[in-house]
């Protein structure tokens, strides 16, 4: 199975194109992302990775600070509760809970990728030591308003690895 780093160009402003570099291994990752608006190569932070090929921090960024999520389109979850809401009068409203089973067996078959907060780079089947814990709204308020934060703490020493779920 292959490993798989995605990011938005960071030149090319909020509608950038798609960047991608994969690789069968973690360490055998390219030293750079081939860059989709002009040409010009991102280097990866290959420093992030462990010895095991575990993420230690964002290789498009290398910022420490990673979150897990299911990697699901979110669109195919709507058109699914779509769907099933438009059913719903015609099936005596099973296809709602049809939905609901659909949606748990994606939910507990469905492959996790690892975010970064900062720049959005998405980490795909990379080793799961060290682990990240779920989105912290907290960790993404300080990175986003800085000292305006309301709710932001400071940032656990070895960013997220390993580090324990969010309280919330």
């Amino acid at each position: 199975m292959s490993v798989r780093v995605e990011q938005s160009c960071p030149r090319g402003g909020p509608r950038a194109p798609l960047e991608c570099v994969e690789a069968d291994a973690p360490l055998g990752l390219a030293e750079a992302f081939p860059c989709a608006t002009d040409g010009e190569p991102h280097p990866l932070h290959r420093e992030r990775l462990t010895a095991e090929g575990g993420l230690r921090g964002c290789l498009a960024c290398g910022h420490p600070e990673l979150y897990t999520q299911k990697d699901f389109p979110r669109a195919a979850g709507l058109v699914i509760v779509a769907a099933a809401a438009v059913l719903a009068p015609f099936t005596w409203y099973l296809s709602l809970v049809a939905a609901a089973a659909i949606d748990a067996a994606i939910w507990w078959l469905g492959p996790d990728v690892v975010v970064c907060y900062v720049c959005r780079a998405r980490h795909h089947r990379f080793p799961v030591p060290p682990r990240h814990p779920r989105f912290d709204r907290e960790i993404d308020e300080r990175l986003r308003y800085g000292a305006r934060a309301v709710m932001g703490r400071p940032m656990r020493q070895g960013g997220t690895a390993d580090a324990p779920e969010p309280e919330h």
